[in-house]
């Protein structure tokens, strides 16, 4: 009889045990769900974004006295490492995956570009620095590079561009233009028509480990055609989580 009990009170510690473990197990996988990871040995602390008008960089016929202009938004990443991350740590590569317009917009037609120093310009919107593909990375290295699409493997800023084409031509040969967002009033254009919403995954690689959220933008961040351009600086990063790749 005694045994009986024994065995019984051996089988329900031995349940109760066991619905503790898996309540603590729901517990973290939630919290890792919500939180993601909360010791990286770099982190994301810093999105800038730059939207404007510019004029096209692709060479025009000689009998054309047309150019194209570009609405095109700048994205800039800063990367800073962890100092509260105990363990040595360095940048293997920052991979910007999957990239998709998930909302187009009304006018124009969105394509994707890489970053370039050309005549001092961060980037040049011309069909050479289109991205092919959906994804771009930057390899870790001893400093920065944008035009190798390099970053300093101790952190840095890296930035892709989303441009949005066949909008319109403006005459190169009147001096009176102004190039900016408010030109597209004149075009019929508004604030609403060229909105538009980007999607991508953001990777960090690190030695060993990776790290991935994902980050949808609406673009651009503010009404351009009144103020000619606009910027949006987030610092509050803390939205996007980052999880740990296998």
């Amino acid at each position: 009889m005694q045994t009986k009990i024994k065995e019984k009170v051996k089988t329900a510690i031995a349940f109760i045990i066991l619905v503790i473990l898996i309540f603590i197990a729901i517990v973290i996988t939630y919290k890792y769900n919500v939180e993601g990871e909360t010791n990286m040995p770099f982190k994301l602390s810093k999105i800038v974004i730059g939207s404007m008008v510019v004029s096209s960089d692709n060479p025009i016929a000689n009998d054309v006295l047309e150019n194209e202009i570009v609405q095109n938004n700048g994205i800039y990443f800063e990367i800073k490492k962890n100092e509260k991350y105990e363990k040595e740590a360095t940048i293997k590569s920052i991979e910007i995956n999957n990239i998709q317009i998930i909302r187009k917009p009304q006018k124009g037609d969105i394509k994707v570009y890489m970053p370039n120093t050309t005549e001092n310009k961060k980037f040049t919107y011309s069909d050479n620095y289109i991205l092919e593909g959906n994804s771009l990375t930057y390899k870790g290295a001893s400093r920065s590079d944008t035009t190798n699409l390099e970053i300093n493997n101790q952190g840095g800023i890296i930035g892709i561009a989303f441009g949005n084409n066949k909008l319109g031509t403006y005459n190169i040969m009147n001096e009176e233009t102004i190039i900016d967002g408010t030109m597209l009033k004149n075009m019929n254009i508004t604030d609403e028509d060229i909105k538009f919403t980007v999607n991508f995954d953001f990777i960090i690689n690190t030695n060993g480990k990776k790290y991935k959220t994902n980050i949808k933008l609406d673009l651009p961040p503010e009404e351009i055609t009144k103020t000619g351009k606009s910027s949006l600086e987030v610092t509050n990063t803390s939205k996007y989580i980052f999880k740990r790749e296998k």
